[in-house]
């Protein structure tokens, strides 16, 4: 469906809900304001029989039988006569009047006028009430003459008159019409609750459910038969406003019956009911205003409303026929009945209407075959409701696997890439050959790229859990937006654009905001531009604004030259794992988060976004993010801002240096160990490596440590267990001591989990060492902090590389047993005391992993099986052995699987060919 018929679609029901509390409220209010028009004040069961004669303008007279249906003009005086037979005192009459004028005289006195002439709000004619007046014993023999005048097509039209006691009228009259104003109050309050109970569930529980514009059609419709009822003058003081508002919600009739079996027949038939719900809201306009200017009352135009009903019945009819044929009946199998016994039940009203029967009291049959249809509707939104909850449920558990897959996955990729991007850091600190320092920010970039990939996936994550945080701090606004351009500028020479900027220099030098996320969005919009433009130019523009009375706001905008997107795919721009054009444009990298991201990212801020595009020439896009400005004094010029905010003291952050501190690092990887051990090389801060949370735990007892940093997911006990045992012991010398979480868990609501636990702080893998240097720099007692100086590193000797009898260049057969040194020494940074150090630490650690594995295996501990086999999967690659690294991979999935049988026969051949990489090793 289009934006166009979206629009049409709203507008409707904006419309019809508008109209229908509009009618509501004048019923209201008429019945309220306006005077009464009830002529009722006594009456009898007995029908009058007598003579009666029509008596023309000229004279002439006509024999005529009452209730009849006679020809007369409208606006013509239709006169009857007879002669009164003897009576008691106290006797009444009773004529109904429809839709006439109606005088009465016994003899030549007028003993009885009805007329709204000077009540009704507007119309041409009185409404249809009972009209009772009184004859006395006196009165036998005279001529009861009664004269009707009406302007509708009911001029001429009798109705039977009653005579006797009031009581006994009254009586009759609610003997006859009692059961449709019983059944319509019966259905008013069905259709009240449903629609309340509707209301609740859209607005507080957002559940929309179809059964709702079944139950405000209803209601419409027992209003307008309550308002239509013959017993309305005796709890209704103003006939005319309840005639007034039975024939306007008759007109209104078919909106909500089209709009609930639309929602059944999900939407098949939107534009044919979209269709005859324009009509009917055109009908009622047209209906009411020939009304207000007298040009034709409701009952003359009520023609086409019926019509209306009529052509909806028909049309309801042909979609159930297609669906039937198309076989999506079983879609609302309940409803089939209900739907056919109010198809019925509506032709048959429909046509009882205009055949006047007298006394006919219509109504009944329609009522109970929608009741019917509303039972059978329940039934089906009972169902309903059961699938929703089962697809809630079907949904908790998808969510709950995301979860796991993400943290899975962020585990597994993370583990390796803090290994890489900790390894190469260190390279790019030691190493002196140009060529080298090249390759090692060849793989820094490809790192990078690859944790920005992960990041957007989690990103999306946290958001979509709602665990993104927007933390503001003070920060430069020159050093942000000359690390945004940097790096734009560098993508965009590579495929030769040019970058320009307009850069606002009276912007505040120091504004309060979340830096980083705004780098995150200008980063994303830049890097977008650059990969959706072939050729031309990039701009970036930035200014200050007004925002409220007393705020401020960064207005930035990034215009480009590129492909442009097409109008019907901007509503979908933003939507989540979304490329666009993906044949065009499958050369170019990305998730399809970046813009989600984006966009809900300037919204947390309190900010908006806004796009222009023209396919084929480029896009432009707004972004208004709300920032307080710390310090007024002018930005100037970038590049001079920059060197003077870079050369501030205000943001010069020492190198941690800290000779006196202890820190104990746990994990299970002795890779990991490594990396921290590289990182914090140049701190001087003496560390204590840990292989696993009871190592952790033996050395807590007899060594007092100022921090501990731990991993999470290690062999029982893990991370989090450890925690809990370290602060259990409350007189140990680590009772106090803060442990920090070093893990690859980055989904969304990690930290918060971490800090529930009891953890003092959380950082994620692939660690950034100027992240944990300063994390440990917050952490760390003043006192164990010294004034930055030179730090001296102790030069080791390197040792002899391990015999392999292979020459570093050699790429070796994908065989389990063979090692692939070249890849090998990629992941060693080509230092090759560090291989010879990862593969010595590889031989130590596999005589206890090979002890545990047998162990583990014997005892049909498949999870202990499991985390050795996880910890193998990646220690395994970075010596190289490859083939063996798919294996642990493998016999991870396997034991996670809890797979009995295939553990016991892969288990044993896995634990042999471990045994033979060690032997092959040594």
């Amino acid at each position: 469906m289009g934006t166009k018929a979206e629009r049409v679609k709203k507008v409707l029901k904006i419309t019809f809900g508008l109209i229908l509390v509009a009618i509501v409220a004048f019923l209201i209010a008429g019945e309220i304001v306006a005077p009464a028009e009830d002529p009722t004040e006594a009456g009898e069961a007995v029908l009058f029989e007598a003579d009666w004669e029509r008596v023309y303008a000229d004279g002439s007279r006509e024999a005529i039988e009452v209730p009849g249906q006679y020809k007369s003009g409208r606006g013509e005086i239709f006169r009857m006569e007879t002669v009164l037979p003897d009576c008691e005192e106290d006797t009444w009459m009773c004529m109904r009047a429809s839709q006439q004028d109606m005088r009465v005289y016994v003899g030549d006195e007028l003993r009885k006028e009805y007329t709204t002439k000077e009540s009704r709000i507007f119309g041409k004619n009185s409404a249809s009430v009972f009209v009772f007046f009184e004859i006395s014993e006196k009165d036998a023999g005279k001529v009861l003459a009664i004269e009707t005048i009406s302007d509708s097509n009911l001029s001429g039209f009798l109705n039977e008159v009653y005579i006797g006691d009031k009581a006994d009228i009254i009586s009759t009259f609610v003997r006859q019409c009692y059961l449709v104003l019983l059944v319509s109050v019966y259905m008013l309050i069905l259709s009240s609750i449903t629609v309340l109970v509707g209301a609740i569930l859209r607005f507080v529980y957002k559940i929309k459910m179809e059964i709702t514009y079944l139950g405000l059609g209803i209601l419409q419709l027992s209003l307008a038969m309550i308002t239509e009822s013959r017993l309305r003058q005796f709890f209704l003081p103003n006939s005319s406003v309840a005639a007034h508002v039975g024939f306007l919600l008759t007109m209104l009739i078919p909106y909500p019956f089209m709009v609930y079996v639309s929602r059944i027949q999900k939407g098949r038939y939107e534009k044919a009911y979209r269709i005859l719900s324009l009509v009917v809201v055109t009908n009622f306009i047209v209906s009411i205003l020939l009304q207000m200017f007298n040009i034709a009352d409701f009952a003359d135009s009520s023609i086409s409303s019926y019509g209306l009903i009529v052509v909806m019945v028909i049309l309801m009819a042909i979609t159930i026929i297609l669906d039937i044929k198309r076989g999506k009946i079983r879609e609302y199998k309940e409803l089939v009945i209900g739907i056919l016994v109010m198809l019925a039940v509506s032709l048959w009203e429909t046509y009882l209407t205009f055949v006047p029967i007298a006394p006919y009291v219509g109504g009944v049959a329609l009522s109970f075959g929608l009741i019917i249809l509303l039972f059978m509707a329940g039934f089906k939104t009972a169902r309903d409701m059961i699938s929703i909850e089962k697809e809630k449920q079907a949904a908790i558990i998808a969510g709950e696997s995301k979860a796991k897959f993400l943290a899975n996955m962020s585990h597994e990729i993370r583990t390796p890439i803090n290994t890489i991007i900790g390894m190469n850091e260190m390279i790019l600190r030691e190493n002196k050959d140009e060529s080298v320092d090249e390759y090692a920010k060849n793989v820094q970039n490809a790192s990078q790229l690859l944790l920005g990939l992960i990041n957007d996936i989690l990103d999306f994550s946290k958001i979509e859990a709602g665990k993104m945080d927007i933390v503001e701090s003070d920060y430069y606004v020159s050093k942000m937006l000359t690390s945004v351009i940097k790096g734009t500028e560098i993508k965009a020479a590579d495929k030769k654009l040019a970058v320009k900027t307009e850069i606002d220099e009276t912007l505040p030098s120091i504004l309060k905001g979340d830096e980083i996320r705004i780098r995150q969005v200008l980063n994303n919009l830049l890097s977008n531009a650059v990969k959706y433009t072939q050729h031309g130019t990039i701009t970036f523009k930035i200014k200050g604004m007004q925002s409220g009375d007393s705020g401020f706001a960064l207005h930035m905008s990034v215009e480009d030259t590129g492909i442009g997107i097409k109008k019907e795919d901007l509503e979908k721009l933003f939507d989540s794992f979304k490329r666009l054009e993906e044949d065009r444009n499958r050369y170019i990298e990305g998730t399809g988060l970046g813009l989600n991201i984006t966009k809900q990212l300037v919204e947390l801020m309190g900010g908006t976004i806004e796009v222009r595009s023209e396919y084929g020439k480029g896009s432009c896009f707004t972004v208004i993010i709300p920032q307080q400005i710390v310090n007024e004094l002018p930005m100037g010029g970038i590049e001079e801002a920059y060197k003077r905010d870079s050369d501030s003291k205000v943001e010069v952050k020492k190198k941690l240096y800290a000779p006196s501190a202890r820190i104990l690092v746990v994990d299970d990887n002795k890779m990991n160990l490594a990396v921290v051990k590289g990182l914090l090389k140049r701190t001087g801060i003496r560390l204590t490596m840990a292989e696993g949370g009871q190592e952790c735990l033996d050395l807590c007892t007899k060594n007092k440590f100022d921090l501990i940093l731990m991993d999470h997911m290690m062999p029982a006990p893990d991370g989090i267990e450890t925690l809990h045992m370290l602060k259990a012991d409350k007189v140990g010398l680590n009772y106090g001591t803060e442990v920090i979480v070093l893990t690859a868990n980055a989904i969304a609501g990690m930290a918060e989990m971490y800090m529930a636990e009891g953890f003092a702080d959380y950082l994620s893998k692939p660690i950034v060492a100027e992240d944990l240097e300063e994390m440990i720099r917050r952490h760390l007692s003043a006192d164990k902090l010294e004034v930055e100086g030179a730090i001296g590193e102790k030069k080791e000797d390197k040792g002899e590389l391990p015999k392999t009898g292979q020459a570093a260049s050699e790429v070796v057969a994908e065989d389990v047993l063979h090692i692939n040194k070249m890849l090998a020494m990629e992941y060693c940074g080509n230092m090759e005391d560090l291989y010879k150090e990862v593969i010595e630490t590889y031989i130590v650690q596999g005589a206890e992993h090979l002890r545990k594995l047998k162990e583990y295996y014997e005892e049909c501990d498949w999870e202990n099986y499991r985390i050795i086999a996880h910890s193998l999967k990646s220690t395994s690659k970075v010596i190289g052995a490859m083939t063996f690294a798919e294996r642990a991979k493998y016999i991870e999935s396997v034991a996670a699987e809890q797979n009995e049988e295939l553990l016991q026969a892969e288990g044993k051949r896995f634990i042999e060919e471990y045994e033979a990489i060690l032997k092959k090793l040594e």
